[in-house]
C-alpha cells in the first residue's frame, strides 16, 4: 500500500544527495478522514478530507532546515529541492544538527502491530457514517434520565493513514494504519441556567473492536446528570480520586517537561532528576510503542530510529529524558526518543468505585477546566469539577474549585492505582487515589 510513497521519499534522498546536500531525511504521508457530526435530529456537519505532503530534512555544509510541500508531482521535485538547498546554505552552521547514528535504526519490530483494519476501512462510507451517527443520537434519547435533556449532538467518524520515511544514512521504513471513533455530547436541565454537559468518547484501530453505540449513549448523558447541582466545598486539603478517562492531564504536567529542549534550556522541574525519586514507590510509566493495536505505537520514530519499550519512571524513580539527537547531543547525552508512543501503568485491584469507598470522605474528581502549570517549578493550578463523596459514595456534584499545589509532591502522595486503565487514548492511565491534596473553593 505505501510502496508508491515510499519510491517518492528514495527519489527525493537521491536527488537531494545530487544537489550537494552531505545528509537527507525525507518522509511522506498519505491521510484520509471523515466526520459525520448529527445535532437534535439533524445532520450538522460533514466533513471529509484527503492529506498528502512531503517532509524534507536538510544538512547541507553544516546546516540545517526543515522542509515541506504538498506538491508531489515528479516535475514540482528539483525546483523544490533546488530552492531549499540554496535557501539552507545561507542559515548559521550547527554542529549539533545530524541525523541519528545508524545503530539507531538497527532492530526495528518486524512483527504486525495490527494497526491497520482493511475489512473496516473497506466497510466505511458516508451512510455507515451517518447510521453511527444518527443511532447514537437515539440511543442518548432512550438511556436512563433522558427526560432531562436539553441537547445532543453526535459524531461517528474514521481514518487511514499511511507513512514512508527514508534516511540517507541507511534506513527505510513504512507503516499505514486506521482509527474509528463514535462521541456523544448530552447537555441537561439544571436548577437556574446552568446546562451541565456530559460527554463520553471511544475510538479503536479496529472498527470491531469500538463499544456499543449503547454504551456510550449511557455513559455521556450519565456524566452530565451526574454533574447537576455542583457547588463548592470549603477550602481545604481533601485525599481525593481522580478518574481514568481524566488523569492525562495531571500526567501531561509530569511528563512534558521530559522533552529535550526544557531540559536542555533548564526549563524543567525534571532537568536535575534522573535516576532520582519523583514520585511514590508505586508509580511505574512504561513507554511502550510496540503494543498491539495502541494508538501510539510505531515501529521507528520522527527521526527514523527503531522504538523500543523504556521505563520512563519505574517505582518512583525517573529513568529517561525523551532526548531526540539534536538535543542529545547539545547534552552530551545518547538520544532515546523525542516523544511518547502508548504510555501503559501497572493496575491495582479495585475499581472507580472501590477506590471511592476507601477514601471514604473527599473528592472524586472527573474533570479539569482551565488552569495553569509552570513546567520550570512544577507548580500548578487547575479548575476542577467532580464529586463530593462522604461514606466511599458520591453525596453531590463539585464544581468551581481549583486544585493546587505542585508536581513532584501531588505524586509523592499517590496512594493506589485502579484497575480501570482508560483505552481510549495512547496514555492507558488507571483511576489514581491520592492522599491529601490542595483544594480551594468556598
Amino acid at each position: 500500500m505505501t510502496q508508491d510513497l515510499l519510491d517518492k521519499v528514495r527519489t527525493t534522498v537521491e536527488a537531494a544527495l545530487k544537489r550537494g546536500a552531505q545528509e537527507v531525511q525525507a518522509s511522506a504521508r498519505r491521510s484520509r478522514e471523515g466526520t459525520i457530526e448529527w445535532r437534535d435530529g439533524k445532520l450538522d456537519r460533514l466533513r471529509e478530507s484527503t492529506e498528502v505532503g512531503l517532509n524534507v530534512t536538510l544538512y547541507v555544509d553544516g546546516r540545517y532546515s526543515s522542509n515541506s510541500t504538498s506538491d508531489l508531482r515528479p516535475e514540482a521535485l528539483g525546483p523544490f529541492l533546488d530552492e531549499i538547498i540554496a535557501a539552507t546554505r545561507v542559515l548559521a552552521a550547527d554542529p549539533h544538527r545530524r541525523l541519528p547514528d545508524p545503530k539507531r535504526y538497527a532492530g526495528r519490530f518486524a512483527g504486525d502491530l495490527a494497526l491497520y483494519d482493511e475489512a473496516g476501512a473497506a466497510a466505511v462510507s458516508a451512510s455507515d457514517r451517518q447510521r453511527m451517527a444518527r443511532g447514537l443520537e437515539q440511543a442518548v434519547r432512550a438511556a436512563p434520565g433522558a427526560s432531562e435533556l436539553i441537547s445532543v449532538t453526535t459524531s461517528a467518524g474514521d481514518a487511514q493513514s499511511e507513512s514512508a520515511m527514508v534516511c540517507s544514512n541507511g534506513m527505510e521504513a513504512s507503516m499505514c494504519g486506521t482509527r474509528f471513533w463514535i462521541h456523544a455530547e448530552a447537555s441537561v436541565h439544571d436548577q437556574g441556567h446552568r446546562k451541565p454537559l456530559g460527554w463520553w468518547y471511544a475510538t479503536a484501530r479496529k472498527k470491531a473492536k469500538l463499544p456499543s453505540i449503547e454504551s456510550v449513549a449511557e455513559e455521556a448523558l450519565r456524566r452530565a446528570l451526574r454533574d447537576r447541582g455542583g457547588k463548592p466545598e470549603k477550602s481545604d486539603k481533601y485525599p481525593c480520586v481522580v478518574e481514568a478517562a481524566v488523569t492525562s492531564r495531571l500526567l501531561g504536567d509530569l511528563l512534558g517537561p521530559l522533552g529535550g529542549q526544557s531540559i536542555q534550556q533548564k526549563r524543567s522541574f525534571l532537568a536535575d532528576k534522573l535516576g532520582k525519586k519523583v514520585a511514590a514507590d508505586l508509580l511505574t510509566i512504561t513507554d511502550d510503542p510496540l503494543l498491539p493495536e495502541g494508538l501510539g505505537s510505531t515501529t521507528f520514530d520522527g527521526e527514523g530510529m527503531s522504538t523500543v519499550r523504556r521505563p520512563i519512571v519505574e517505582r518512583g524513580i525517573l529513568k529517561s529524558f525523551l532526548l531526540d539527537t539534536y538535543y542529545a547531543s547539545k547534552l552530551g547525552a545518547e538520544p532515546t526518543t523525542g516523544g511518547t508512543s502508548n504510555l501503559v501503568f501497572p493496575t491495582g485491584k479495585r475499581d472507580l468505585a472501590e477506590l471511592c469507598a476507601v477514601m471514604g470522605k473527599g473528592i472524586l474528581v472527573t474533570g479539569f477546566s482551565g488552569g495553569n502549570s509552570n513546567s520550570a517549578t512544577g507548580t500548578f493550578s487547575l479548575g476542577i469539577r467532580g464529586q463530593w463523596v462522604e461514606g466511599g459514595k458520591p453525596v453531590h456534584a463539585v464544581s468551581e474549585m481549583n486544585l493546587s499545589g505542585n508536581a513532584l509532591e501531588l505524586w509523592s502522595r499517590l496512594l493506589e492505582l485502579g484497575n480501570d486503565p482508560y483505552l481510549y487514548s495512547s496514555m492507558r492511565c488507571p483511576s489514581l487515589r491520592f492522599d491529601k491534596l490542595q483544594f480551594s473553593g468556598a
